[in-house]
């Protein structure tokens, strides 16, 4: 029970210090930038994600043909010398840490802040190596969309099977931000997840959740409690008075999860949308995916669909990416579908 406790402060120390790191960074950071200014420039942080950012970069500008390529800023924290990006790599504008007193919780969300000062875009992407944008023209297509329609924020959420995450709102695995509406400075993607209080009260509500035969019933109180990176954001933005947001689709089949005439079709009914495990915004979900739309099944492989305008947008490998060697083979045919695809990364498998 000792070595508990002493773990608790351990994460209640890096989350303290992680904060402090965050402000020190955010005084840097400007107030919104002209609407007059044009352009966007890519955000991601490099974590044995080498072959997906390379194979990102391809697919970027084979889908964007006559738009200058955006700059790419990658925070590069890997450890592995053969992940590392070469710092005169042409396609990307690399940034390493000066040292690593932080938990890889932490060092993602801070790594974004360590880049949006080099930002002079009008508009951002946060956009994680193994999310994949596949909408033909996209950059076009996004940016002028938010502008039309006056959106602070645009993106994939997180995927409503996480129900224990935040919802209707954009995650930083694909976040778009529009500068002129919405300060860099309020960009803050720390997560609340090892703050003593937070990380000891959400504890104690999955403890009630893994109770044997009753624990089913004690899910609502996990639900939206997982304050992950960009909760903040969402926090301040999410109800739509400062900034207005919007989400494109995960592909999931609410009616699949919870089928008509079951019990849990009759809970789901009774169960407030504030607490309720399964998302009631209405065309939150989408439940045709890649497959109906004559893409690749990405789902089939275990990845995060998203779809817009009932087009595929975008698909992300998530915690299967965690494992080289097990995945780039079935990417490098994914992308094939939409002119990436070369057979190179087979090689690159076997080279790990």
């Amino acid at each position: 029970m000792w070595g508990g406790v002493k773990n608790l402060a351990r994460l209640d120390r890096a989350h303290r210090r992680a904060v402090e790191k965050w402000r020190e960074l955010r005084r840097s950071l400007p107030a919104t930038v002209s609407s007059g200014r044009s352009g966007l420039t890519i955000c991601s942080v490099g974590f044995r994600a080498r072959q997906c950012l390379e194979m990102n970069d391809a697919l970027m500008k084979t889908l964007n043909p006559g738009i200058p390529p955006p700059d790419w800023l990658v925070f590069d924290n890997n450890v592995d010398a053969r992940e590392l990006i070469p710092s005169d790599d042409p396609r990307f504008i690399v940034v390493r840490p000066s040292s690593r007193d932080t938990d890889m919780g932490y060092e993602h969300a801070l790594g974004i802040a360590e880049l949006l000062s080099r930002v002079r875009t009008r508009f951002l992407l946060v956009q994680d190596p193994d999310c994949f944008l596949v909408q033909p023209d996209w950059i076009r297509g996004v940016t002028s969309y938010m502008d039309e329609h006056q959106l602070g924020f645009f993106g994939t959420p997180i995927n409503p099977r996480r129900h224990n995450s935040y919802r209707y709102f954009p995650y930083m695995v694909c976040m778009f931000v529009d500068l002129a509406r919405v300060p860099a400075a309020d960009l803050c993607f720390i997560p609340d997840v090892w703050r003593l209080t937070t990380n000891v009260t959400y504890r104690l509500r999955r403890t009630l959740t893994a109770i044997p035969k009753i624990g089913a019933l004690f899910r609502w109180l996990l639900t939206e409690q997982w304050l992950t990176n960009g909760w903040r954001i969402k926090a301040q933005y999410g109800d739509g008075r400062l900034v207005k947001h919007e989400s494109v689709q995960p592909v999931w089949d609410v009616n699949e999860a919870i089928p008509a005439g079951s019990l849990k079709r009759l809970v789901h009914a009774l169960t407030p949308a504030s607490i309720s495990p399964v998302p009631k915004l209405k065309d939150y979900c989408s439940p045709a995916g890649f497959s109906t739309m004559g893409a690749p099944d990405v789902a089939g492989l275990g990845w995060e669909e998203f779809v817009w305008r009932q087009q595929p947008f975008a698909f992300h490998v998530g915690s299967v990416h965690g494992k080289p060697g097990q995945y780039e083979a079935q990417l490098d045919r994914v992308l094939s579908h939409w002119g990436v695809g070369t057979g190179e990364a087979l090689s690159a498998a076997a080279a790990h």
